[in-house]
């Protein structure tokens, strides 16, 4: 199990608890089972507060392999201090996630998740992002997003479906919590999952 390091900066907790049953709901409405080790990929990770909810969620599988990767020096190294995974591998790298299929020695990933997706801000950066980590997923994989905002969110799914993804589950969280900052704005406001060569059953479709 992931294991987060005391420090004095972890994050909203409530949050990342609503997060934990947010993703364990949406897994299992999806119908996705996780068994075995898995490789996790968290792109546009900033502090990873979500790192323990990710494997509190895919329970009672167990994470193997977990790579951070963001853009900001001072995020990844405060990372860095704050987790570890006891019998596998975790990594923080400073990096851009659009050029994840450059990187040497990656595993192929079963599942990729991006909290917060910013897709309007620099539209083609965000398009790199998302070729890049459909291309990072192994058959069966799944790309697991949320979003802020409800435009946004929207933009996510349509450039998705335009890629020919399977969405697995697009939903709205009721309990998100608003942030005054901008209007409209909750944290984790939408949770959507993508499915790699997967069918989406009927029920589920957005």
């Amino acid at each position: 199990m992931v294991q987060r390091l005391p420090f004095t900066h972890e994050g909203t907790d409530g949050d990342i608890r609503r997060l934990r049953v947010l993703l364990g709901e949406v897994f299992s409405v999806c119908g996705l089972r996780f068994s075995g080790r898995l490789a996790v990929l968290n792109l546009a990770c900033g502090r990873a507060d979500e790192t323990g909810a990710l494997a509190a969620a895919v329970a009672p599988a167990t994470i193997g392999f977990y790579l951070g990767m963001d853009l900001r020096a001072d995020a990844i190294a405060e990372t860095r201090r704050r987790w570890e995974l006891p019998g596998g591998e975790i990594d923080f790298r400073e990096g851009n996630a659009a050029m994840i299929g450059r990187m040497e020695e990656l595993p192929e990933f079963d599942m990729v998740f991006i909290r917060h997706q910013n897709y309007w801000h620099e539209p083609m950066m965000w398009e790199g992002i998302m070729e890049e980590s459909l291309a990072a997923l192994k058959e069966g994989g799944y790309l697991v997003c949320t979003s802020y905002f409800d435009l946004e969110h929207e933009l996510l799914v349509a450039s998705m479906r335009a890629r020919g993804a399977n969405i697995l589950a697009n939903v709205r969280h009721i309990l998100s919590r608003e942030l005054p900052d901008t209007a409209g704005k909750s944290v984790d406001r939408w949770v959507a999952v993508f499915g790699k060569n997967r069918v989406l059953p009927a029920r589920l479709q957005a």
